[in-house]
């Protein structure tokens, strides 16, 4: 009796994109009940005095605990951080609305928006990105969160720029710093 691999990786290939559009679904999902939970919790807020009630604390459900509770710029510094790949400013001000950031004291939160990056980009902390056909993306620039352990080598300097030739690994930035904490 012979084993059907084929079948068996269509069969985990098919139920894989199966599990993947549902995830998606329900990470949908999560995200309009969390911009309809601040929609009320906003609402309850204007409402409570009133009626003579206490209005309800600040909800911010699906937020990381490293989310700022700060001003915009520190929580688009935090959302750049969490961002896989590059997002444009739309995205960033959607990933606002979803984590229940108060925008209603912007006449135009995109321009703040642009506002924000423009600065952080002038100050080094963003890079963008220019894509033909496509709105310009902004990130966290590599060398800000990501630096060489150097495990074996020779530093080196040419005109008093400073080098390294060996063997060294990528690491978090946090990483690093435990790192040499440790060593000292």
């Amino acid at each position: 009796m012979s084993v059907d691999y084929m079948a068996w990786f269509q069969n985990a290939k098919a139920e894989l994109a199966k599990i993947k559009r549902e995830t998606l679904a329900l990470q949908a999902q999560i995200e309009e009940h969390d911009k309809q939970a601040a929609a009320l919790t906003q609402t309850m807020k204007a409402l409570a005095p009133l009626v003579g009630e206490q209005p309800p604390p600040d909800v911010q459900i699906a937020t990381d605990s490293d989310t700022p509770s700060g001003g915009m710029t520190d929580c688009v510094r935090a959302i750049l951080k969490k961002a896989v790949e590059p997002v444009t400013a739309s995205e960033i001000r959607e990933s606002l609305e979803a984590i229940g950031f108060d925008m209603n004291s912007y006449s135009n939160p995109l321009a703040t928006i642009h506002t924000v990056l423009r600065r952080l980009t002038e100050s080094g902390e963003v890079e963008t990105t220019h894509e033909m056909l496509a709105a310009k993306k902004f990130t966290i620039p590599v060398s800000k969160h990501l630096a060489v352990e150097k495990i074996i080598g020779r530093r080196f300097r040419i005109g008093g720029k400073p080098g390294f030739i060996g063997v060294g690994r990528l690491v978090r930035r946090s990483r690093m710093d435990d790192a040499s904490k440790e060593k000292r």
